[in-house]
């Protein structure tokens, strides 16, 4: 009975969301995608600034070798706590790791749920849809007046936005190492390793520390899986 009951709810929730959300999520990525060539266009066309061929391909290149990488294991990286819908809101609006990701997190652990479970995909992508509303709003309040509050500010305030970053991946690290007390600080330690690792091209760091996590990461569950292959909750 229970297993019939969690195959209509896995049934219900493909036809009702995943599948409208997979058809909607390719549609405005799409249309996204198509408006990033609107600047490109008003300056040429409106404009009359034309850009010879030889250099569109040349930064091309040089932004496809830098990013290459990025663009398959960064994805990769997020899939897990994001879900499929947090990655597709995620990357229209932007600013994963410094605004979607942590505000996701927050409201999982508000909540009490968990990722890769319905409810915590959908506690987490409306946590990502409110953040880029409360973004917006705090980015247009910037554009206006941001050069006039940074003027008031003391130096110190200014130089503290650079650690920004680190302590908002240090809070998401934290939230997870009381579930997992050896792989999260193995991890850390290895990406740092990784970081300062002068023989190895900057380029390949950030994909290294994701292919590593994963492995490490399957490696674990596999371990705790054929040492307890039956789940806590179904004993």
């Amino acid at each position: 009975m229970k297993e019939a009951t969690m195959n209509d709810i896995d049934k219900r929730f493909n036809e009702e969301y995943t599948q409208k959300m997979i058809r909607n999520g390719r549609l405005t990525t799409l249309i996204a995608a198509l408006l990033t060539f609107v600047p490109a266009l008003y300056l040429w066309l409106v404009m009359g600034y034309k850009c010879e061929w030889k250099y569109i391909l040349s930064g091309w290149g040089i932004i496809v070798s830098s990013y290459f990488f990025i663009y398959i294991f960064e994805p990769l990286g997020f899939y897990p706590s994001m879900g499929l819908s947090g990655i597709y809101v995620g990357y229209l609006a932007g600013n994963i790791p410094t605004v979607r990701l942590p505000a996701m997190l927050a409201a999982r652990a508000a909540t009490g749920t968990e990722a890769g479970t319905y409810k915590g995909e959908l506690v987490g992508v409306i946590a990502i849809c409110a953040s880029v509303f409360v973004n917006v709003a705090f980015v247009t309040l910037a554009a206006i007046a941001g050069q006039q509050i940074l003027n008031v500010l003391p130096e110190f305030v200014i130089q503290a936005f650079n650690y920004v970053l680190p302590a908002i991946l240090g809070a998401v690290m934290a939230q997870y190492f009381p579930k997992n007390k050896i792989f999260v600080p193995s991890i850390f330690i290895i990406c740092l390793l990784i970081n300062r690792a002068g023989f190895l091209p900057s380029i390949s760091k950030f994909p290294l520390a994701i292919i590593v996590s994963i492995v490490i990461g399957i490696g674990m569950y596999m371990k705790v899986k054929a040492a307890d292959p039956v789940p806590t909750e179904n004993k």
